[in-house]
């Protein structure tokens, strides 16, 4: 969260409002339905407030604070979500953090903070392209094509 979702570090008193580029990616990718969760480096305490205060907390279906490694609390967290490892992104400001979880979890995505910007445009992070139909609507009505 610190110099990622906002700038600064919480448990220091440094950080700072939120920073629009992280928040707009954060809502852009929650409408494509992916799902958020927090894995921080902290006190549960401060960092929790923080996203209360800026209405974030639901916005994320796991959060996870404290001192240990971050590839622990990523694993945890796709455990309690169902979530395989290879379905998830770890976007972290701090190089050393982004590479402890690519080298303990190598099937998960790691990401730089300041790329957070185009996160939305890359392809992982868009709806798979099929050709398959669109499934049967609730009211009984399969799609016909015009052709």
């Amino acid at each position: 969260m610190d110099n990622t979702l906002w700038d600064g570090v919480v448990c220091d008193s440094t950080s700072g409002p939120l920073r629009p580029d992280a928040l707009r990616a954060l809502r852009t990718l929650a409408r494509r339905g992916v799902i958020h969760a927090v894995a921080s480096r902290g006190e549960w305490d401060w960092t929790t407030d923080k996203l209360h205060r800026h209405g974030l907390h639901a916005a994320f279906s796991a959060v996870e604070v404290g001192w240990g490694r971050k590839s622990a609390a990523i694993e945890r967290i796709a455990d309690r979500l169902r979530i395989p490892l290879d379905a998830v992104g770890y976007i972290d400001a701090e190089p050393l953090e982004r590479s402890e979880v690519a080298h303990a979890l190598p099937r998960v995505r790691c990401y730089a903070a300041r790329h957070v910007d185009v996160l939305t445009a890359l392809q992982e992070f868009r709806a798979p392209v099929t050709n398959a139909p669109p499934p049967t609507s609730p009211m009984g009505f399969a799609h016909i094509s015009a052709q």
